[in-house]
């Protein structure tokens, strides 16, 4: 049988009320009902904070669950963003990520998960759009990031990469810059054409019909 303190409260208080007057009979009677009616008033006062625990527990677990779903969500979408190779998408879901950081909301081991699942190399995914390859296909071609590479940047690797090859006292610097250009090539930066431009050049001068300038 369930008991309401509060009602018993009320009840034993309201009769210790009525019993104060100057008998000597009706102020015991008095004191018993007003001891038995904190007494009561307590157990309600425990009832309603166990009541408000219960609620705060159940509203922060309700909390914890919807910000643990809008974190696999919000991860879910970088996720796609990133593998998607959209450039828009791409640096749309990268600096949604940066933001989440600042904001002291990192969701990255939820993407990378996402990722995995997904068949991708995360640290591929986060590069450059044209550098992401998918980790499940091996013999995927190798995309085209030469120009990607700026052009004062290519002309000055060019530029030593040529020297190093029309070197004739060194074999071994020649070789280096052979194996230079050719993993530049296998991971996307081709740069043949400009170190051939560059060969010609010193050796033969600049082509006479291209403008000076």
């Amino acid at each position: 049988m369930t008991i309401n303190h509060r009602a018993e409260a009320e009840k034993h208080l309201a009769n210790a009320a009525r019993h104060l007057t100057e008998v000597p009979a009706d102020m015991r009677i008095a004191e018993v009902a007003a001891a038995i009616g904190q007494g009561h008033a307590t157990l309600a006062r425990g009832e309603e904070q166990a009541a408000t625990t219960a609620d705060l527990k159940e509203a922060l677990y309700s909390l914890r669950r919807r910000f643990n779903d809008t974190r696999e969500a919000v991860a879910a979408h970088i996720a796609e963003g990133l593998a998607s190779r959209e450039k828009n998408r791409w640096k749309a879901a990268i600096d949604l990520s940066k933001a989440l950081d600042e904001a002291h909301c990192n969701v990255d081991d939820l993407v990378d998960a996402r990722l995995s699942d997904d068949g991708w190399d995360p640290r591929s995914a986060y590069k450059a759009v044209d550098s992401a390859v998918r980790s499940d296909d091996p013999w995927a071609p190798v995309p085209d990031i030469t120009d990607q590479v700026p052009e004062p940047v290519r002309r000055v690797i060019a530029g030593q990469l040529a020297e190093a090859l029309i070197d004739g006292r060194d074999g071994e610097i020649q070789n280096w810059a052979r194996g230079i250009t050719y993993e530049l090539k296998r991971v996307g930066a081709d740069l043949t054409d400009a170190i051939k431009t560059r060969i010609t050049e010193m050796t033969l001068g600049a082509d006479p019909t291209d403008p000076p300038f």
